[in-house]
Formats: C-alpha cells, sequence, structure tokens
C-alpha cells in the first residue's frame, strides 16, 4: 500500500502548488515561491508556510534534497521530484479533473 499514490490524497493546494512547480525540475524555497506566485498573481506564500509544505513533502518521499545546478548559491537548499512524487501529482491532477468535470455538469462553471 505505501506504491500507492492515491494514500496521499488530497493533496494541500501549496503542496500540489510545490509539486507542479518541480515536475519542470529542481528547484529552491525562493524561486518556488517565484513562480507560484507568477502563476496565481492573488496568492501570497509566506515562508513558514512554504518550508511546512517542503519537509512534509519530504517525510513523505515526495520530494527528495538534490544538489543544485554548478555554481549555484550554497546556502540555497534544493529540492526535486521523487517518482513517488509525481505519481501523486498525477494522481491529483485526475482528481481536480474529475472534481472540475463533475462541476460543468451540474452547470456551476462558465465555459472558457
Amino acid at each position: 500500500m505505501r506504491n500507492d499514490p492515491t494514500q496521499h490524497l488530497p493533496l494541500h493546494p501549496l503542496g500540489f502548488r510545490v509539486l507542479m512547480v518541480l515536475s519542470q525540475g529542481p528547484s529552491f524555497g525562493t524561486e518556488i515561491v517565484r513562480r507560484i506566485e507568477e502563476e496565481e498573481s492573488t496568492l501570497r506564500i509566506y515562508p513558514a508556510n512554504l518550508f511546512r509544505r517542503i519537509r512534509d513533502l519530504l517525510a513523505d518521499d515526495l520530494l527528495e534534497e538534490c544538489r543544485g545546478p554548478k555554481g549555484c548559491d550554497p546556502r540555497r537548499s534544493y529540492v526535486r521530484l521523487t517518482a513517488s512524487g509525481e505519481a501523486v501529482l498525477r494522481a491529483e491532477a485526475r482528481r481536480l479533473q474529475q472534481i472540475v468535470k463533475d462541476a460543468r455538469g451540474l452547470d456551476l462553471l462558465e465555459d472558457v
């Protein structure tokens, strides 16, 4: 059961966004925040919340620490998705897709 990605669902919204950013490659705290806030301009992420989510994702083996690119600031802690993290990210995306489909079926969303 440990390998079942659905055991981690539903993901916290910030955790989901962190995993989405890291699906594009390894990154570090302030860069993760910048990329999330760039996509969702009304969202404000506080450092304590971000690092709590990263800590939890690391503990669940959805992320792992890794080396940064050559020449990067050695004070930065880089993280990347694990295979389990990618599976959970995909499972959560499918779950949310189904919720949106259900909401459309109830005519709760405008067509975009």
